[in-house]
Formats: C-alpha cells, structure tokens, sequence
C-alpha cells in the first residue's frame, strides 16, 4: 500500500489493491509499521465482490508456486 507518510500502528484506512485491472477495496487497521519497507494491515471489513476477488488472487498464488 502506498502512503505519502508514515502511518500509525492502529491507524485506520480505507484503501483499494489493483492487480492486473481488478480491484479489491477495503477498510484495514495498521498492525505494522515499517518505514521505507512497507506496512502489514488487518482487513476490518470488505465487501463480497472485493471479497472473491482477493480469494481468487490467493487461489492464482498457490497454483504458480
């Protein structure tokens, strides 16, 4: 997820992931912080779409490894 600054651990975002033309929007808590390597975030809440979207993306990953 790209920020224009450092987050908060518990900070509270609302945000969307693009991959390959699809999008998976959600609201996330900021469980960790890592400045100039990324952060780790805790879905709260995603709807159904975003949802199956994510899973199929997962389902893509297992199958290429």
């Amino acid at each position: 997820m790209c920020a224009r600054r450092t987050l908060e651990v518990g900070a509270r975002v609302r945000g969307a992931l693009t991959h390959e033309g699809q999008q998976v929007k959600m609201l996330a808590v900021v469980r960790v912080e890592k400045p100039q390597l990324g952060r780790g975030l805790e879905f709260l809440d995603i709807d159904p779409d975003s949802h199956a979207t994510l899973l199929t993306w997962i389902e893509n990953l297992r199958k290429s490894r």
